[in-house]
């Protein structure tokens, strides 16, 4: 897939005569063109990026079976627990990251969240700069969304950007910075060390102000599950478990969910289309590559969250909240979040009516 919405686009065009089904897109710009692609050739489409709800209207988007969870569902179940109104939201140059950060503010708008500021920033000092002189100005954003490669995995473009923050100063605890490629996939956290930040203490310090919110994986973390595959024969040696991207566990899940669209529809006796296979995702319930994955009777991906949270001084990345997006509920897990001079956001007198969610103006949820 091109990184070029319009290159990606062209290229899926070309793919009506070559497949079956398709799993993707990984650029949520051109889920909607794609959908309705897919909808005219009666063959599924099983995407883990799209972001938009409007997808998920059956009768407009009859092929169309979501392969995880909405990430702005969860962005939205998390804002609206801690009372963080106000979101600003930074995409670093790239067309699949620029098309991310317009459906998710386009997304969360559409839930009554007031998105202030969506900047599309130049991968330079002094573009990063720049934009992040622009977030200072708002002192009503609480929170502010990367759609960007995480730092964490060899995103260089956050990477410069936390530093940047923390030169000026803006790494106090009023702001928080949430990553938002890591919703996309299961990032390990027990035992994981990262050395992009690790041996970077201003980048380590900065990191401080990050809350990173990934899919839970209690049994086995995704390089535990990689070093396994590797063991069995099922994936190549050439790569260690560290090497690889954890969204290789979100695809893999991906092509397991249409595998078992395609298992239900056969045992049905209907026919293999498009529209039949997408309707055939509800109440799964199955090993995926380090987690569980459930779908509800509607066949919505049913997973589990984590909040991970860094204490300033070393990069153990330790759960602070589970949000269960079965019943939209937050939970807390013993373990205060460790925000920058020991305060966090300030909270805004607003609370969204969010299933499971119950907050009241001026309370601590």
């Amino acid at each position: 897939e091109p990184c070029e919405t319009s290159r990606a686009l062209e290229a899926f065009v070309g793919f009506h005569t070559k497949a079956s089904g398709y799993i993707g897109p990984a650029n949520p710009g051109y889920c909607d063109a794609a959908s309705m692609l897919s909808k005219g050739w009666n063959k599924a489409i099983f995407p883990w990026a799209c972001v938009g709800y409007e997808l998920d209207d059956v009768r407009s988007h009859p092929a169309f079976a979501r392969s995880m969870a909405r990430p702005t569902a969860v962005l939205h179940s998390v804002m609206s627990y801690f009372r963080w109104a106000h979101i600003g939201i930074i995409s670093s140059s790239e067309d699949i990251w620029v098309d991310t950060a317009t459906k998710v503010a386009d997304s969360l708008r559409s839930h009554g969240m007031p998105v202030r500021f969506v900047s599309f920033m130049e991968n330079t000092p002094h573009g990063i700069r720049r934009t992040l002189a622009k977030v200072r100005k708002m002192k009503e954003i609480r929170a502010v969304i990367l759609c960007m490669h995480s730092v964490l995995i060899g995103g260089s473009a956050q990477k410069l950007l936390l530093e940047t923050a923390y030169d000026m100063q803006m790494i106090d605890g009023s702001l928080v910075f949430v990553p938002y490629d890591t919703l996309l996939y299961s990032l390990p956290y027990v035992n994981a060390t990262y050395p992009a930040v690790k041996n970077n203490s201003k980048l380590l310090r900065a990191y401080d102000a990050m809350l990173t919110i990934t899919i839970d994986s209690p049994q086995l973390s995704f390089y535990d599950a990689y070093r396994e595959a590797i063991e069995r024969g099922e994936v190549a040696r050439t790569l260690k478990p560290q090497q690889v991207s954890p969204l290789f566990g979100t695809i893999y899940n991906s092509i397991l969910f249409m595998a078992h669209a395609v298992h239900r529809v056969r045992e049905s006796g209907a026919w293999m289309s498009g529209g039949n296979l997408a309707q055939h995702v509800h109440n799964l319930d199955f090993q995926g590559f380090s987690h569980r994955i459930k779908t509800s009777s509607s066949g919505a991906v049913q997973l589990n969250y984590l909040i991970l949270d860094t204490d300033g001084s070393t990069l153990n990345l330790i759960p602070t909240y589970k949000i269960d997006m079965e019943i939209g509920m937050v939970h807390f897990l013993g373990r205060d979040i460790h925000f920058p001079q020991g305060f966090g956001p300030r909270r805004d007198a607003v609370c969204w009516f969010t299933p499971g969610v119950i907050c009241s103006r001026g309370e601590e949820p």
